[in-house]
């Protein structure tokens, strides 16, 4: 059995996905296989990003930062990450239902799942996205989580990614989302913000609770969806990424993104992933997929969502 044979091997299966029946209703089950997976790797910025979570002052907007490690560095939240991602994952989702079905996605999912499901106001509980990214659904019932998202940070200071009041750049200035189209155009109309710089790099890290082969190479490809969309405020043009994959493997790390920023400013972090010196705890023995590898392992998506396909009956 090669390394990717071995990797599959230790993921849960796919029937773990199929929905239970709980009071007449179907909710996505409960799985504990004590297995879980990482990914890491580095988000590079392609547009500006305005990755913020808090209001500025009248008409401006400021990116996260945080003092860490000794340099002043843009904050990039992790429910700004999951939050995107699982909207493309449910793309991804209904895309591949329509492709398998021949019909709409809506009648697939209330036959299945009983009713359509929508992020955030009306989930289903029910399906693969909730089943990954978890739900509530007030007085009915609720599903966990296993995709755990952590808080990232830039691997450049902010006076040299981030354009704002006094860099070279200055900050960007747009038009308010609630001006009046009726009075002239002023200073007073302007929306100024700073923006984190194409070029700035984020290292991240995901672990997925309990994998399926599904759950993982539908991860990978909708990252790769989420980074077209565009993460951040104003994501229709901005906050679009390339990501990069370091490695893919089963175990929890014994590494962290501040880990991933201190080797990145000794200049030795996508070498610590060449050359496989990271290491995870897995009392199986933990199996790590690195470059080529990961890329066979995402275009494992359509067999393991045709299993899924068949499983749901």
């Amino acid at each position: 059995m090669n390394m990717l044979e071995s990797f599959v091997a230790q993921m849960a299966a796919v029937n773990a996905l199929v929905p239970r029946v709980v009071n007449k209703r179907r909710v996505a089950q409960p799985i504990f296989t004590r297995r879980v997976v990482t990914i890491a790797g580095i988000k590079t910025v392609k547009t500006r990003f305005l990755p913020v979570s808090h209001e500025g002052y009248g008409n401006e907007s400021y990116v996260d930062k945080l003092e860490l490690l000794g340099k002043t560095r843009a904050e990039f939240i992790s429910r700004k990450l999951k939050g995107i991602e699982r909207r493309a994952h449910m793309g991804l989702f209904r895309e591949m239902v329509e492709r398998k079905s021949g019909n709409g996605w809506q009648q697939f999912f209330t036959s299945k799942f009983d009713k359509e499901c929508t992020i955030p106001d009306n989930l289903c509980i029910a399906c693969w996205n909730c089943s990954l990214f978890g739900g509530l659904e007030a007085g009915k019932g609720a599903t966990f989580s296993r995709i755990r998202y952590f808080d990232t940070y830039s691997i450049e200071a902010a006076e040299d990614c981030i354009a704002m009041e006094g860099s070279e750049e200055g900050m960007g200035i747009g038009n308010q989302v609630y001006e009046d189209v009726n009075q002239a155009r002023g200073a007073e109309t302007y929306h100024l913000y700073e923006y984190v710089k194409a070029g700035t790099r984020f290292p991240f890290i995901t672990i997925i609770e309990s994998p399926t082969l599904l759950d993982v190479a539908g991860y990978l490809h909708a990252v790769r969806r989420a980074d077209e969309h565009g993460y951040g405020k104003y994501s229709a043009n901005h906050g679009k990424f390339d990501t990069h994959f370091l490695v893919v493997a089963t175990g929890y790390p014994r590494f962290s993104v501040l880990n991933m920023l201190r080797w990145a400013d000794e200049g030795t972090l996508e070498s610590h992933f060449a050359n496989r010196e990271v290491r995870f705890d897995d009392l199986n023995g933990s199996i790590a997929l690195f470059g080529d590898e990961i890329e066979t392992l995402a275009d494992k998506l359509t067999e393991a969502f045709d299993g899924y396909f068949r499983a749901l009956g």
